[in-house]
């Protein structure tokens, strides 16, 4: 029986025991989440990044994407292509819809093409028959409808399945010609229920590289791309090569094993260098399963996973390596589960082929399961929870510095409905902004010329944009909408938040587009970059009103100046100082201003120069200088010295100019344009050697002056300088 005392006893104790754990801090009852390592990857908001690839799979076998199964059957030929073509323009439409800038459309799932082949026959899955004939071209129908829209086109294969069945009317099916099952059924094999060639067999890895090296060669396609079907068996073994191993393996390798890597070590090897022999800026990627193997099963390099079918031993696809030899442009491991998945967590796996793709001339881009959302047993690929896991997926790829870009498998999940709230958030949060692809530096290419001769012209729809582009190596245009008066760096990620559309080249020579959502042009500047297919950007060209149509710099502020600068940059008088800019505020020297006036009035140079200034020497200036003085337009500053590199001013500027018409007898006359010298109040700072042409040219409305001053010991600047040759020209 409990006594006072002991009651009091235990209420003490049980006090200190409240006091003790409310001195813990929170943390330490804090649930620890699986993602909870990675946090630095996931930061609050939603991170913007302006280069990274976003992309679907488009898959054709059976019928998964496109075109559908309905459309497939039907037996009108001219319906069944207009349905068809319908259907994957509408998939290109929510393609840049979700922001998207690259498609993965699978040309060959089972040994045949979705393309004109000499190699392979037609696809069952466009007419519902092996090897009939479609009527159209899907590739290059896509091809074009796809770069319609700038979007990357990756043409997809299925290395070496040739079956999804091998039922009676499957193996009947394929006895047609340029089947290889019927033309070379010593290749053929069984696995999984499917038949496969055995790639253990030299001639059948060739059969491979040439189907695809028709594509290359005869399309133009942005990328090759492979999936994860490399050797699949529900066991290994059941593709049953061991003849194949003991007729080829002759003696190099110790196990199957290494001898089935090595085969398609050497099919990706030889056509990685086909590629690139063949046409260079062809990407080649490979979208193997998530993990390459398990640190688990002895391989000290492998990632701190269970998985069921990891690269290495299951797929006998050494994938890891062909990332360190730089073999691939790309690699896009199908990383189809959650944070919290106890077997491959999407961290560890993500972070495992950051490592392996660090330094590398390799592009990491991580497939994601939009497949699984609401249809999976994890809980984190169900309801809110998806919601939340592919937020947490989206921040990580966008922040860890490997990771290029996403892309989902598979297409017609945009569209399904239990998928829709993962979807609206891409669409509304993850992907809200357009990005651009990332650049391959060791694929080749550059950044084309910046476009020229910006206009805008408001219409009853919207903004018109136009310009020229005369470089042959532009493949497309970024157009970025910016606040009037407001700046921007568009090599930053920022720069994101402002880019509206990404263009086509056209066949015209002028370009054009239309922003639908601006109707006000007077509080808008545009910036217009060009791009090359392999996504180098160029300098921007600024287009507004009271914008240079060849120079970023020169704006409002210079709108005095824009129609002088434009106008003589076109005759050639007068060029830019590189990156776009003309520098309108830099001063002129001496002997760039007499350049300006001897091609403003067509003075030809003499070819040999004789007698010139003692300081001319052997410079882009000399001739002008050395053919000046031979025609008395001017005489330096004494001791037979020009000064050229000195920087002119106002006063010295109409000097040479008074001189050198002078000598043209094209002196400007006094007008009524003009100004009263005398009521200028710094006329007496004017030097006496300058008194005479100053008036003349302030009296004939040359020279307008700075309000009341004439600022005559002033630097003369470009923009001033071209302004006023610009007067007198136009008189």
């Amino acid at each position: 029986m409990l006594t006072k005392n002991k009651v009091s006893k235990l209420i003490s104790i049980c006090i200190v025991g409240i006091l003790m754990i409310t001195a813990l801090p929170l943390h330490s009852f804090a649930i620890e989440e699986p993602w909870d390592q990675y946090n630095q990857y996931l930061p609050r908001e939603t991170p913007v990044t302006k280069r990274h690839l976003r992309g679907a799979w488009i898959s054709t076998v059976i019928n998964l994407d496109w075109p559908s199964v309905e459309t497939a059957k039907i037996k009108n030929d001219k319906e069944r292509i207009q349905k068809s073509k319908e259907e994957l323009i509408a998939i290109l439409d929510k393609s840049v819809e979700m922001n998207m800038n690259a498609v993965f459309f699978q040309v060959s799932p089972e040994g045949d093409a979705f393309y004109n082949s000499n190699i392979v026959p037609w696809s069952r899955y466009l007419t519902g028959t092996f090897g009939k004939d479609p009527g159209f071209d899907p590739l290059a129908f896509a091809i074009e409808e796809a770069h319609k829209r700038n979007l990357e086109l990756h043409a997809w294969f299925n290395p070496y399945r040739i079956s999804m069945y091998m039922n009676d009317s499957t193996i009947e099916s394929l006895n047609i010609e340029k089947s290889v099952y019927k033309e070379h059924p010593d290749w053929v094999k069984s696995a999984m229920s499917r038949f496969v060639i055995d790639p253990g067999i030299p001639q059948a890895r060739e059969w491979v590289i040439k189907r695809t090296m028709e594509v290359v060669n005869d399309y133009d396609v942005d990328g090759i791309h492979f999936d994860d079907y490399f050797y699949y068996e529900k066991h290994v073994g059941e593709l049953e090569d061991q003849d194949t191993f003991s007729q080829y393996n002759l003696g190099q390798f110790s196990n199957l094993g290494e001898w089935r890597r090595n085969n398609t070590y050497l099919l990706v090897k030889e056509l990685s260098n086909e590629i690139r022999k063949t046409k260079p800026w062809i990407k080649f990627g490979i979208s193997p399963a998530g993990v390459w193997a398990n640190k688990k099963d002895g391989h000290l390099n492998g990632s701190n996973t269970s998985a069921g079918l990891p690269n290495y031993d299951r797929s006998f696809a050494d994938t890891k390596k062909w990332v360190e030899e730089e073999i691939i442009d790309y690699i896009a491991p199908q990383v189809y589960f959650t944070f919290a998945n106890p077997s491959a967590p999407y961290g560890e796996v993500a972070n495992w082929w950051s490592n392996v793709v660090r330094g590398k001339n390799v592009h990491l881009y991580i497939g994601q399961a939009l497949y699984k959302v609401n249809d999976n047993a994890d809980q984190y690929f169900q309801g809110n929870h998806a919601v939340e896991e592919f937020v947490r997926q989206h921040k990580y790829n966008t922040m860890k510095p490997e990771v290029m870009g996403s892309i989902m498998f598979r297409f017609q999940n945009f569209n399904h409905g239990n998928k829709q709230q993962v979807v609206n958030v891409m669409k509304e949060d993850l992907w809200s902004t357009k990005a651009l692809v990332p650049v391959m530096p060791w694929r080749g290419g550059q950044a084309p010329h910046s476009p020229t001769q910006g206009r805008i012209e408001a219409l009853s729809n919207g903004t018109k944009l136009s310009w020229v582009d005369k470089d042959p190596n532009t493949a497309y245009y970024a157009i970025y909408r910016i606040n009037k008066g407001s700046e921007i760096n568009i090599n930053t990620d920022a720069s994101a938040l402002k880019l509206i559309s990404t263009v086509r080249k056209s066949d015209k020579a002028l370009q054009e587009f239309i922003d639908k959502e601006n109707n006000d042009i007077a509080k808008t500047t545009y910036l217009v970059t060009a791009l090359d297919r392999l996504h180098h950007e160029s300098n921007e060209l600024v287009i507004s009103i009271n914008q240079s149509a060849y120079f970023s710099d020169v704006g409002e502020q210079q709108a005095w100046a824009i129609n002088a600068i434009d106008s003589f940059y076109e005759r050639g008088i007068v060029n830019g100082v590189g990156g776009g800019k003309f520098a309108p505020k830099n001063n002129v020297t001496r002997a760039d201003f007499l350049i300006m006036v001897m091609k403003s009035y067509g003075l030809e140079l003499d070819s040999h120069v004789t007698g010139n200034f003692s300081d001319a020497g052997d410079k882009y200036y000399s001739k002008y200088l050395g053919t000046a003085k031979r025609l008395g337009l001017v005489s330096g500053v004494g001791n037979n010295l020009y000064l050229p590199e000195t920087t002119i001013t106002r006063q010295d500027m109409i000097v040479i100019l008074y001189s050198v018409l002078d000598k043209l007898e094209q002196l400007p006359k006094i007008s009524n344009n003009g100004r009263d010298f005398e009521k200028f109040n710094d006329t007496g700072e004017i030097a006496n050697y300058a008194i005479k042409a100053m008036k003349l040219f302030v009296e004939a409305g040359i020279v307008q002056g700075d309000g009341n001053n004439l600022k005559p010991k002033h630097a003369t600047t470009r923009a001033e300088a071209v302004q006023v040759l610009y007067n007198l020209l136009s008189k």
